[in-house]
């Protein structure tokens, strides 16, 4: 059986549309490897002061730093909330990355820290026993932040800190 030439064309073209829409003729195109998304890091180096239980024995403010934040990926920014068992919301901001191809330990990005002052004779403090401060930090920015804790999103990051400050009794008088 003889095709006419015509339709031999036709199903000529039909395959060569075929194959350039499906992308054989095109040089492979390479996918992009995914973004691999790390936690960040409080190292121990970067805390001061470094008991995580804190005795205050006078009424002067105590600072509390970590004069690092550390993040394996290459963000501009990392973000962080400060929160007290009793003083509520201290502060909540973000950390920039520090412009310095310096790397913790040959692997984390280096952050600006958190340095903050406690004054045990505010309000909320005056008469307590204790305060539990927690440095919250994240690598995406927060969905809530509330006196009870921090909210992430779900592609998100979260590692905290602790501090307990032990009030010597009677010290603000």
């Amino acid at each position: 059986m003889n095709t006419p030439r015509w339709t031999r064309w036709a199903l000529l073209a039909q395959c060569l549309l075929i194959i350039v829409l499906t992308g054989c003729f095109g040089a492979p195109v390479e996918e992009e490897p995914p973004q691999v998304n790390t936690p960040p890091h409080i190292a121990a180096d970067f805390i001061s002061p470094t008991p995580d239980v804190v005795r205050v024995e006078s009424d002067q403010p105590v600072t509390l730093s970590v004069e690092n934040l550390l993040d394996q990926g290459a963000d501009d920014h990392l973000h962080y909330a400060v929160i007290g068992h009793r003083s509520g919301i201290i502060e909540q901001a973000t950390a920039s990355r520090r412009p310095t191809d310096e790397r913790y330990r040959e692997v984390f990005h280096f952050y600006e820290g958190v340095e903050l002052d406690i004054d045990p004779c505010v309000q909320r403090l005056r008469d307590e026993d204790d305060e539990l401060i927690r440095v919250h930090v994240t690598d995406r920015p927060f969905e809530s932040v509330t006196e009870a804790g921090v909210e992430i999103a779900e592609d998100a990051y979260l590692t905290t800190h602790r501090w307990l400050l032990r009030f010597r009794p009677q010290i603000c008088e």
